[in-house]
């Protein structure tokens, strides 16, 4: 085929005089690159290994969240999250966490979130995943600490009319506002509501207050914020970052009026002091659907959105999973290809 592209060219330059023979080395090197291009292509098309594990961050810090996508037409994948001090291994009921994975529809391609706590000791942890056949994948990975900041806690304007001081709002977190949501997210659901990427819950993003991590505090207390604090004017529109079951509509005495969305594979969405509800327990919702408004409800200095998520039961930053989780968007094919190169031109 190139044979006969040239053969043409040729043909064509004969018309002229004098030919250019920088058009010669130009068009030599234009179809020799897309004959390497295809080649390669072919090369990753046809090589791919029929099981295989990808994942990403493999080096996550305290607060991320890791994508696990596992590839085979064996069976359905399972996989853990352990310890490992060497060659031993903890106690493996005590510190191994199951991994909820998923099939995406008309795929090969199987999916997993693993939430890092913004508690979790830093050290070496590995993931084990089960293939059905195969012998066991098994990755390695470090978890770094994150740098967590501390601010004094602000007491809010509200105080004076709803009599919650600074220290009544610690103990609220500690005797009602925790516990309620603790027996919430305690019940997870392994099957996912979704099959597509996760969304942000207001139309344009900008962090205000308190950031993900930072340590709180009181005159007696430390206490950390395990959400993001985004700016919303009174009544802005929440909406919800993906598909799932509204499975806790309350009015608590910090968090002010909250939903809660069930997203399946262990992942849950937090939404805090707002202004109404646009749901009601048992709603099963769509990603992007108005869940609420936003308000200042709760022990709050100014109306804005407190927004967390949970994966497998840990804190996670809510903005760093919302990135991660394009990768279920993302095609394993054009990924090899482009990590391909990336290692050609290192």
């Amino acid at each position: 085929m190139p044979q006969r592209i040239f053969q043409k060219i040729k043909d064509k330059l004969k018309k002229y005089k004098k030919p250019n023979k920088r058009l010669f080395v130009y068009l030599y090197t234009a179809v020799g690159l897309v004959v390497f291009l295809l080649a390669l292509i072919s090369f990753l098309y046809f090589n791919q290994p029929p099981e295989s594990l990808y994942i990403f961050p493999k080096n996550p810090k305290q607060g991320d969240t890791v994508f696990i996508r596992v590839k085979t037409n064996l069976g359905n994948v399972t996989g853990s999250f352990e310890k490992s001090l060497g060659d031993k291994s903890l106690d493996n009921t005590k510190d191994r966490e199951e991994l909820f994975f998923y099939k995406k529809p008309n795929s090969s391609e199987w999916i997993s979130f693993l939430g890092i706590d913004a508690d979790q000791a830093p050290g070496d942890y590995k993931i084990s995943v089960d293939v059905p056949v195969l012998n066991n994948f098994v990755e390695n990975i470090k978890v770094s600490p994150a740098d967590f900041s501390s601010a004094p806690a602000a007491t809010a304007p509200s105080a004076q009319k709803t009599g919650i001081t600074v220290q009544k709002a610690v103990n609220n977190i500690v005797t009602t506002d925790g516990p309620a949501l603790k027996k919430i997210l305690g019940i997870s659901t392994p099957d996912p509501y979704f099959n597509a990427s996760f969304s942000f819950p207001l139309s344009k993003i900008e962090k205000v207050g308190f950031s993900f991590g930072k340590f709180i505090n009181f005159s007696k207390d430390r206490l950390q914020h395990f959400g993001v604090d985004l700016l919303a004017l009174k009544k802005t529109n929440v909406y919800a970052v993906n598909s799932g079951k509204i499975v806790a509509t309350f009015d608590l005495p910090n968090y002010g009026k909250t939903v809660i969305i069930d997203h399946g594979l262990d992942i849950f969405s937090l939404y805090l002091h707002l202004e109404e509800f646009k749901v009601i327990t048992g709603d099963i919702v769509k990603n992007g659907q108005i869940i609420g408004l936003s308000g200042d409800t709760g022990y709050v200095t100014a109306p804005h959105l407190h927004f967390s998520m949970r994966v497998g039961g840990s804190r996670v930053d809510p903005i760093g999973f919302i990135e991660v989780s394009k990768k279920i968007n993302e095609n394993q094919f054009l990924a090899s290809i482009s990590e391909a190169f990336k290692n050609i031109f290192k």
